[in-house]
Formats: structure tokens, sequence, C-alpha cells
């Protein structure tokens, strides 16, 4: 299993790498995220972890495309001790964030079950989990309109 300070270092790297092809240089990153500079450097250089609103702020200066943006945030998520929602569902029904713990429940994982959680290949959509014992649950989500 990957300890925090690992995930930590990974998350920094994730952002220099994106500042970088960007074209950014850490000060200008925080100007256009509304973050100091010391909270970028930090960042990148795995002295601390963020909340989710502040790195939804700075992948917004970074103007990530939103699957990016989703994906470090929840690397965010992953590591903070007080964030329980991604900033952009904050006004969504109770229902709907409770929506994935429900059906992990109804499948019989537990929260110390999960190995990992990504997002499925694009041509897919969804999210795929991984269990301890290797196995994997898929879920996706499609939209249909009735006639």
């Amino acid at each position: 299993m990957v300890d925090n300070k690992s995930k930590i270092l990974k998350l920094g790297k994730s952002l220099k790498s994106f500042r970088k092809q960007k074209g950014l240089t850490q000060p200008e990153l925080a100007n256009l995220s509304g973050v100091s500079t010391s909270i970028v450097n930090d960042l990148e250089n795995g002295i601390r972890t963020a909340g989710c609103k502040t790195l939804n702020k700075i992948a917004r200066g970074l103007e990530l495309n939103d699957e990016d943006r989703f994906r470090l945030i929840l690397k965010a998520l992953e590591l903070s001790k007080r964030d329980f929602v991604i900033p952009d569902f904050a006004t969504f029904p109770p229902e709907i964030i409770n929506f994935l713990p429900y059906i992990l429940a109804k499948n019989g994982i537990q929260p110390k079950r999960i190995k990992n959680v990504e997002l499925a290949p694009d041509d897919k959509g969804g999210i795929q989990i991984t269990t301890t014992d290797d196995l994997t649950l898929s879920i996706e989500i499609k939209l249909t309109k009735k006639n």
C-alpha cells in the first residue's frame, strides 16, 4: 500500500507537470489561481497538502479540462482530513453524494477493502474501484431520454 507521503509527492509532481506544460512559473500560477506562491511551492514539493477548494482554484488557474481537474481534486480528497465534497458537487442533493457509498455497501465493499479508485478509460466513462482482494467494480452512468 502506498503511504501518504508518497501520495503527497505524487500529487506535487502532477501539479508541477501541469504548470510546466502551461509554461507558468509558480508565482504566475499562484496569481492566476488566487492562492499564495508558498502554497503552490509547498504543494509541488510535497511539503503540505491542500483542500479540494484550493486545488480546484489551482486547476482552474491552470485551465485544466474537466477530467484533469477532477482527477487532481480526487487526489486532494484522498489526502484531505476535512473535505468530503468536491466543490462542483456542493449543491447537489445528498442522495447523489451518497450514491457511491450505498452501491459499495450493497456489494459488501467496506472502505478498508478499497485499494484503488480511478476514472474509467475515456471510451467507457464512469469509475473503476479495485479492492484489496483484486476484485474490480465498474460503475457507469448513462443518460437516456424517454420517448
